[in-house]
């Protein structure tokens, strides 16, 4: 394994257009497992697309292990897997032949082509699913052959874009254990997921996009201490609703308080945890049927570093 970073972009910029894609992103990543998180269309497959060359940076550039990577860089895409977020298959290949195409697309051919297939078949555990055609597959299993495809020659580094989508628990159990044992050994995994909860049980490690932009780096519990710095909302169902909008106010335990057209509660708060210490004893008295944290998904998270309360 060498020294130098797996990844390092600098000033990475893309624009579609008049619309940017990438904008001055840098960052470095060296082994282990490291989340790519956001929301849809905030530059997760961008920037995969450039890390596998697939599109050229309008600004700044990318180095793989130290190397700066351009139209001639076919030597480090070697060591590179890759995973794409969308489908790419041949829908009336069986699953074995897909990869034999592929690993005879590097340059192996014969016996050696059915041996990395079935390999990485096993790797994803659809050895017995090798001879089924891909448009019988289910989308859990294409996801896997997927995957299997970025395994075919033993990378040091995996890209995965959006790799649990359509997986069944198993397979989900399955693909953690690998991308965790993939760093256990050495290896780099950069996982792109807009699924807080699909990274949190991959790794600690994140790097958050918003509109092209670096938005946060580090560890998750550290992002959330950001979090933790600005108001929190939590949405109420129940009854005597406005009753309690008026006590939690008068006991200084909300920020602001208002009602959806669905007449539940939205109730913003500094003080989360005793705000929920509270709302649980009202609850055991029968004044409160439901109630969420509402940035306990992806979405809400950047609306709150970001500053932008609205739906």
């Amino acid at each position: 394994m060498t020294s130098s970073p797996a990844i390092r972009c600098v000033g990475l910029s893309r624009w579609y257009g008049e619309v940017q894609g990438l904008a001055g992103l840098d960052i470095s990543i060296d082994s282990g497992v490291i989340g790519l998180l956001g929301p849809n269309g905030s530059g997760k497959s961008t920037l995969m697309r450039m890390l596998t060359g697939q599109i050229r940076p309008s600004r700044g550039f990318v180095e793989l292990f130290g190397v700066r990577m351009g139209p001639d860089s076919h030597d480090t895409f070697r060591r590179v897997g890759y995973s794409p977020g969308e489908d790419v298959h041949f829908e009336n290949e069986r699953g074995i032949d897909f990869l034999k195409l592929l690993a005879g697309l590097q340059g192996e051919g014969g016996p050696a082509a059915i041996k990395r297939a079935e390999e990485a078949l096993q790797k994803v555990s659809m050895s017995e699913y090798a001879g089924k055609k891909m448009s019988a597959m289910s989308k859990g299993m294409r996801q896997r052959i997927k995957v299997a495809q970025a395994l075919l020659f033993e990378p040091e580094l995996l890209l995965l874009d959006e790799p649990l989508n359509g997986m069944d628990p198993v397979s989900r159990r399955s693909l953690i254990d690998l991308v965790r044992n993939h760093a256990t050994i050495g290896g780099t995994v950069l996982l792109a997921s807009h699924v807080l909860h699909e990274v949190e049980s991959v790794t600690n490690r994140v790097i958050l996009l918003h509109h092209g932009r670096l938005l946060a780096e580090g560890r998750l519990g550290e992002i959330r201490e950001l979090i933790g710095r600005k108001p929190r909302r939590v949405r109420l169902i129940g009854t005597s609703l406005r009753s309690i909008a008026g006590d939690v106010l008068s006991k200084e335990l909300a920020t602001g308080v208002s009602f959806e057209d669905t007449g539940a509660l939205l109730i913003e708060t500094r003080q989360l945890n005793e705000l929920l210490l509270h709302l649980s004893d009202i609850g055991t008295k029968g004044g409160i049927q439901q109630f969420d944290v509402e940035d306990e998904n992806l979405e809400a998270i950047f609306n709150l570093l970001v500053g932008d309360f609205s739906e």
